[in-house]
């Protein structure tokens, strides 16, 4: 009998495991975003790497990867886990134990919006928010490790852009995610061809937010199958 293919999901930083394990793996679930579609009842081996450590476990695929947006984009392959062995409550322990809280950047030029995207963060994870107004968009000291960051393309305009552009060119911030805020279909379609990991109405409803802000901190950062 042939050995169940390797699974290797490596994550930017420890917390994104955390946030990844309160979403998903407590649940005994995992959305993984494969370039190929594995067959449902396929067996995996899976990896999880994170500066901590890595962690073993094993899964079975649910759910294919298949085309759900109807532009020719796919969706992410759903695994349910066949195996929690000790060492991941002991590793998630640690991990909570450790967690101090993450840091977000909110880039939006007008106070108001800005406010509202800072206050609804704060009520889906613990963090840290560092502010960026129409003065700072500009400044090379604007850009920092951060573990999520959120940009209002409607008060920011072509600035906006720019320092997104900037965060990906950034050594500590290139895998750091990115949202997008703006109210245009056009400007969201834009965002997500230029390679923001989500693209928002504006203003967000919280549960959108909320959603997409924790889908982008639990992504792994590279998926590999071997």
């Amino acid at each position: 009998m042939s050995a169940a293919p390797t699974l290797e999901l490596t994550y930017r930083s420890d917390a994104a495991l955390l946030v990844a394990y309160a979403t998903h793996l407590s649940r005994g679930q995992l959305l993984v975003d494969l370039k190929d579609r594995i067959a449902t009842g396929t067996a995996l081996q899976m990896r999880l790497i994170a500066p901590a450590g890595s962690l073993a476990l094993a899964g079975v695929v649910a759910r294919p990867r298949s085309n759900t947006n109807g532009s020719g984009g796919n969706g992410e392959t759903a695994l349910t886990l066949t195996s929690r062995p000790e060492a991941l409550g002991e590793a998630i322990d640690r991990l909570a134990f450790g967690f101090k809280g993450l840091k977000a950047l909110v880039a939006a030029s007008q106070a108001a919006p800005r406010a509202l995207l800072i206050r609804y963060l704060r009520s889906i994870v613990t963090c840290e928010v560092i502010e960026i107004d129409q003065r700072r968009l500009d400044e090379p000291g604007a850009i920092c490790s951060v573990d999520l960051s959120v940009i209002d393309l409607d008060s920011t305009g072509a600035a906006g852009y720019e320092l997104y552009a900037r965060l990906r060119e950034h050594k500590e911030t290139a895998s750091t995610p990115v949202l997008a805020v703006a109210q245009m279909e056009r400007d969201r379609a834009r965002a997500a061809s230029l390679g923001f990991d989500e693209a928002l109405a504006n203003p967000p409803a919280f549960a959108d937010l909320q959603t997409s802000a924790l889908r982008a901190l639990a992504r792994p950062i590279t998926v590999r199958l071997g």
